[in-house]
């Protein structure tokens, strides 16, 4: 998961924004609809993330005091200490990491990215490692003595099949 913290923009264009209505296209238009507003959220390894947390980085970096921002957030100064404190052991709830980015003049976006890719490079690669769990059980039933292993280049053929096969059909049988 991928949090991060964005400056809000000026409540006037906020009002003048119209929401655009998408209607339904099923997985593959969602898919889509996913991979056009992720482009948004940067890539982002685990190291990029501040170890005292967003928040903490984000005051100081405003100049505001743990007091200054309690007030704005009107909560304790305590309050804000351990919010910070939870934040930076990814304890903290987004109720209150909401409060305290709105005190600061920001929004919270939270993002769920895929790893490495798309998701459809993300399916994809599920569709060749269930290609070749299918393939390894259809071969142990198969499997008779005396007989002649199949060549790698005719399972690599057959999963490749297999995989395209599972991104066709039902995505249930993609994840089970």
């Amino acid at each position: 998961m991928f949090i991060s913290i964005r400056l809000r923009e000026s409540s006037l264009s906020q009002k003048s924004a119209k929401k655009e209505i998408i209607p339904h296209r099923g997985p593959l238009g969602k898919r889509a609809e996913i991979a056009s507003s992720s482009r948004a959220f940067p890539r982002m390894n685990a190291s990029a993330v501040p170890r005292t947390g967003w928040v903490r980085e984000i005051r100081t970096a405003l100049g505001l005091s743990q007091s200054q921002l309690a007030a704005r957030a009107g909560v304790s100064r305590a309050t804000v200490q351990q919010m910070e404190r939870a934040e930076s052991r990814r304890r903290i709830t987004l109720a209150s990491l909401d409060r305290l980015a709105s005190a600061m003049g920001c929004t919270v976006a939270v993002a769920i990215v895929p790893k490495g890719g798309t998701l459809e490079d993300l399916r994809r690669r599920q569709a060749m490692a269930r290609a070749e769990v299918l393939l390894v059980e259809k071969l142990k039933e198969k499997q008779m003595p005396g007989a002649a292993a199949p060549k790698p280049h005719d399972i690599e053929h057959k999963k490749e099949r297999l995989a395209a096969k599972l991104l066709r059909g039902s995505s249930r049988k993609l994840w089970r």
